[in-house]
């Protein structure tokens, strides 16, 4: 299931990771095993701790499995949390990790969520984050806001909160958190009205879309590859032709976090390497550069591949013939 958070739903729906994680932390998930990946000559664990006042997924590298059970909650299928934890990503916090890749897959546990209960839990962040006695909206040098009894309200010609001009860096915004879309709530907010409770309003915040329709969810092989860089052409010292190359080198940047270990990266490397070479080809070609060279792109082999500590790919091509004419 993709979770579109151009949508006031769809944040709803993120932010009960929220909740999840407060009912894995009640079914005693913390300082448990919850994943085993074995390597060549050591095994990679994964447990949820307690790290700078936060809870986080950390790696742990062992030699020797001790034979303790693999911890699992009682309120989530079974396969669907192996799945889920197979993609946790270390020193990541532990409702990043439910957000990203366990409430994707509890498709029917987010449809049931009523709206009373979506509502609820979009009206925790949003206290927690400080949406009471905040400027939510400032227009025509009025200010409105959200007094104690949580009722959307007016100060008429902004006079407990003064009106400027770079007043957008002051409002009323939900930071730090990927569960929550500015820009939805912006688009909501101009639908409140005064006298509207917070409730209310959030139930208009739940109705509100940014773009019809679902976007389109990202493949693992556009996750994989970042970027891939303009191609570097190289001479020989010889080769004195300044019209001629000698080779091509093209970088193709990788995630830095995204995977718990290097060995992982090249896995994934291997399991998409010609998936990516077949975008490094499609990039050489469409290269203005590489045009006015006159090559034809089947007159070149690729000599070398190399996965590179800086986390990117070096693809180096050469003339199938090495007779150039320097």
């Amino acid at each position: 299931m993709v979770i579109d958070k151009t949508t006031g739903r769809g944040c709803a729906w993120s932010i009960a990771s929220k909740t999840v994680t407060k009912r894995l932390i009640a079914e005693n998930i913390m300082d448990k095993l919850i994943f085993i990946k074995t390597r060549p000559s050591r095994f990679d664990l994964l447990r949820v701790v307690n790290y700078r006042e936060d809870t986080y997924v950390m790696l742990q590298r062992e030699h020797e499995l001790s034979g303790e059970p693999l911890w699992t909650p009682s309120f989530i299928d079974t396969e669907i949390w192996g799945q889920a934890v197979s993609r946790f990503q270390s020193f990541e916090k532990l409702d990043r990790n439910v957000e990203k890749h366990l409430l994707p897959q509890m498709d029917e546990y987010l449809q049931n969520i009523p709206d009373t209960e979506l509502a609820s839990m979009t009206r925790d962040l949003l206290i927690e984050h400080g949406v009471i006695h905040s400027p939510i909206a400032q227009r025509a040098g009025d200010t409105y806001y959200f007094n104690e009894n949580e009722v959307y309200t007016l100060d008429k010609a902004s006079q407990l909160f003064p009106y400027e001009k770079r007043i957008k860096y002051s409002l009323f915004k939900v930071e730090y958190e990927t569960c929550f879309n500015m820009n939805v709530w912006h688009k909501a907010v101009s639908q409140f009205e005064v006298g509207m409770t917070l409730n209310e309003c959030i139930r208009i915040f739940l109705k509100t879309e940014m773009a019809r329709g679902v976007p389109r969810a990202t493949s693992d092989i556009d996750r994989l590859v970042q970027y891939i860089a303009p191609a570097r052409y190289e001479r020989v010292p010889e080769n004195k032709n300044e019209l001629t190359f000698d080779r091509i080198h093209i970088t193709v940047g990788l995630p830095r976090y995204q995977f718990n270990s290097w060995e992982d990266l090249q896995d994934e490397v291997k399991k998409y390497h010609h998936e990516i070479y077949q975008r490094v080809i499609r990039k050489l070609e469409a290269e203005r550069p590489f045009k006015k060279y006159g090559v034809p792109l089947n007159s070149l082999v690729l000599s070398d591949v190399m996965l590179l500590y800086n986390y990117s790919i070096e693809f180096i091509f050469e003339h199938k013939c090495q007779e150039i004419d320097h």
